[in-house]
């Protein structure tokens, strides 16, 4: 996958190791919350953003079999809460266009603030793949959507940019990457209580898997007492 969760990070984390649970949360959330800052615009509602994706992540966390999956969770649902954002509320202290600066930077600014008035597949589509750097079937993994659907939307957030991009369109692009993989961020601590979820959750597998097997067991020796101590009775 596109970030460096390994399988073993993520079962030691599920085992309540806490070195490894941090490196998981810190791998996940930081590229999270890169793409929630340029995605939505505006820092306040990115952290608001980071803050719930990790309270929803406190109940799958102890659910994940593999790091594949665990990321792929966290990918798209920073794509689906980023688009309960209403996009009516204006944006404010824009990451992508603070402390800019060079020979192209009105340009860049019109660019963002097109790329703010695109429709949200299409701004998914432009800024995953130009400002994250991801193919396309990582885009299609965080929007849900087929690798067609995620060209599609693609092609077209370019062919609406192209007058704005002209001649510099690679210049451009370039800058937007650099400023995305710069720009400060900011993202929740690995939560603490997940631990305490883990175990309790644990503890309950094993309290009935202890319960199935004393079931299974009254049932065969109630068939036993049946067998040996009620039908000789009944015969008789």
């Amino acid at each position: 996958m596109f970030w460096q969760i390994t399988d073993e990070d993520l079962w030691s984390s599920q085992q309540g190791n806490p070195g490894a649970l941090q490196r998981v949360y810190s791998q996940a959330l930081e590229p999270c919350a890169r793409i929630a800052y340029s995605l939505c615009g505006d820092p306040d509602r990115a952290q608001q953003v980071m803050r719930e994706l990790v309270r929803r992540s406190t109940r799958q966390f102890p659910r994940w079999k593999y790091a594949d999956e665990a990321s792929a969770w966290f990918m798209h649902q920073t794509i689906l809460l980023l688009r309960d954002i209403d996009p009516s509320i204006e944006t404010r202290d824009d990451p992508l266009l603070k402390d800019v600066a060079g020979p192209d930077v009105i340009q860049y600014a019109a660019m963002i603030r097109a790329i703010r008035n695109l429709p949200p597949q299409q701004k998914e589509a432009f800024l995953l793949t130009h400002a994250q750097r991801w193919n396309t079937r990582l885009c299609a993994i965080a929007m849900d959507c087929s690798n067609t659907a995620v060209l599609t939307h693609l092609k077209e957030a370019e062919r609406q940019l192209q007058p704005l991009l002209g001649e510099h369109a690679s210049a451009l692009l370039e800058y937007l990457h650099q400023v995305h993989r710069s720009m400060p961020i900011q993202y929740p601590k690995a939560p603490i209580r997940i631990g305490a979820r883990i175990r309790a959750r644990r503890t309950l597998g094993r309290l009935v898997y202890a319960f199935g097997w004393g079931l299974i067991l009254l049932i065969v020796l109630t068939i036993l007492w049946f067998c040996l101590v009620l039908w000789p009775r009944i015969e008789i």
